[in-house]
């Protein structure tokens, strides 16, 4: 929406009054008209001013308010890394609204299965949900979220023409109608993190590009989450479907190096395993929980924040999930238009970043990048202008639009498995799995 300037010129008007004086003696003097009373103006005369029309949206706004507040609890089923890093935010759309929210703990996949458990009983007792990847989309395909579209009000979420980096809505389902992405990371395809007692400098230096992990001095050395899990997709895919790499490369991974294996969401377990020196690389794992034991001075650094591993790549995620026969519905409508509009983000920006560097901005430009690392944050700022020329996806590939991106992250579930088992991978085997 365009910003209209409005220039008000003010006109000044300067009135002169003559008055007449009498003169005294015997000249005549000239009589002046006598004054005429102005006349009151009857109340039928004077013009009616116009009511001002209200604006239907704070009523609609204000009726929510009540509503919400009438139910007083929202229930938020989390992510693992929001159940750690996001809960400033929940308090302070709690704080806003008088509403008591209720968040889970543990992991995405863990509360994904907790809720199909329950609905599968009858039991409806979530409203919203933050679990990412293939959790979410295993409630999608259980038919457990509501469309979210028909419940945005806020202006704010519905004019994407100003504050938004992208004018059209990104998705974070595959079906593009139950979860609007409200995330946006520009970064390596996949992180490296490393323990900088155990690393040299030589080392990383060495480091060009994701073959040069398969050379023989890196072998056994290294970690990563396990990959046949339904969370944690969007870096498999990236890896996937990324030119020079995909399934023969992660084959050759798994294969000749001598890989550990975590969960697939255990990024708190490989953390700490780099930190302590169990491992010298943690590979493809969230930052949140390395970045965390770096603020606390633990000898981990990523090395792809340094430079670049073969190209950036540009990742759409995150955002919010509202359940169908949600307990408290006017509260999960009320806490989706908040959570997607310019408070909703800024609040979730500050509660993330008060933690490290972020490893994702909002989709919002008109929020604060919080601590964003530099070289990356140079390349969001010039989102507008690519935006503006319409050659945004020159510079930006967004793999959420291509249509395999989906597909991917339903078929590597059985690929890996499948390798674990062959590998004797066994604690890692999902055996629910083809």
């Amino acid at each position: 929406m365009q910003r209209v300037k409005v220039t008000v010129s003010l006109l000044a008007v300067m009135v002169l009054l003559g008055l007449a004086a009498a003169c005294g003696g015997d000249e005549p003097t000239a009589t002046s008209a006598p004054a005429t009373a102005t006349p009151t103006p009857s109340s039928s005369s004077v013009a009616p001013q116009p009511t001002p029309t209200p604006d239907p949206f704070d009523e609609e706004w204000a009726a929510l308010i009540a509503a919400a507040q009438e139910e007083g609890e929202l229930v938020i089923a989390l992510s693992g890394s929001d159940s750690r890093t996001g809960r400033f935010a929940f308090e302070t759309f709690a704080d806003t609204f008088g509403i008591n929210v209720v968040t889970s703990s543990g992991s995405g996949a863990d509360n994904a299965n907790r809720i199909l458990a329950e609905r599968s009983r009858g039991a409806y007792t979530v409203d919203i949900s933050t679990v990412s990847g293939g959790s979410m989309e295993r409630l999608r395909e259980a038919g457990s979220f509501t469309p979210i579209e028909p419940l945005l009000i806020h202006p704010e979420v519905l004019d994407r023409s100003n504050g938004w980096y992208f004018e059209n809505v990104l998705w974070s389902d595959s079906e593009s109608k139950y979860v609007m992405s409200d995330a946006l990371s520009v970064g390596a395809i996949g992180s490296i993190w490393y323990n900088t007692d155990n690393v040299t400098q030589e080392e990383l230096d060495s480091i060009n590009t994701y073959h040069d992990l398969l050379r023989p001095e890196f072998k056994g050395r290294m970690a990563m989450r396990a990959m046949n899990n339904p969370g944690s997709k969007s870096v498999i895919a990236r890896l996937w479907l990324a030119p020079g790499l995909g399934p023969e490369f992660l084959d050759a991974l798994h294969r000749d190096t001598d890989m550990d294996l975590v969960g697939a969401e255990d990024d708190k377990e490989l953390a700490e395993g780099v930190a302590n020196g169990k491992w010298d690389f943690g590979l493809f794992g969230g930052g949140r929980d390395f970045r965390a034991l770096q603020n606390l001075q633990l000898p981990v650094r990523e090395l792809t924040l340094t430079k670049t591993i073969g190209a950036l790549s540009t990742e759409i995620s995150g955002g919010v999930g509202v359940l169908d026969q949600a307990p408290n519905p006017n509260a999960a409508k009320l806490f989706a238009n908040w959570w997607y509009s310019r408070a909703g983000q800024t609040a979730d920006i500050e509660s993330t970043s008060s933690f490290g560097p972020l490893g994702a901005v909002s989709l919002r430009s008109d929020v604060t990048l919080g601590t964003f690392p530099a070289h990356l944050k140079e390349t969001l700022l010039k989102v507008p202008e690519w935006r503006a020329a319409g050659t945004i996806d020159q510079f930006l590939v967004v793999y959420e639009l291509n249509d395999e991106w989906f597909q991917v992250r339903e078929s590597t579930e059985v690929f890996f498995n499948d390798l674990y088992k062959e590998l004797g991978y066994d604690a890692w085997v999902n055996y629910n799995l083809p």
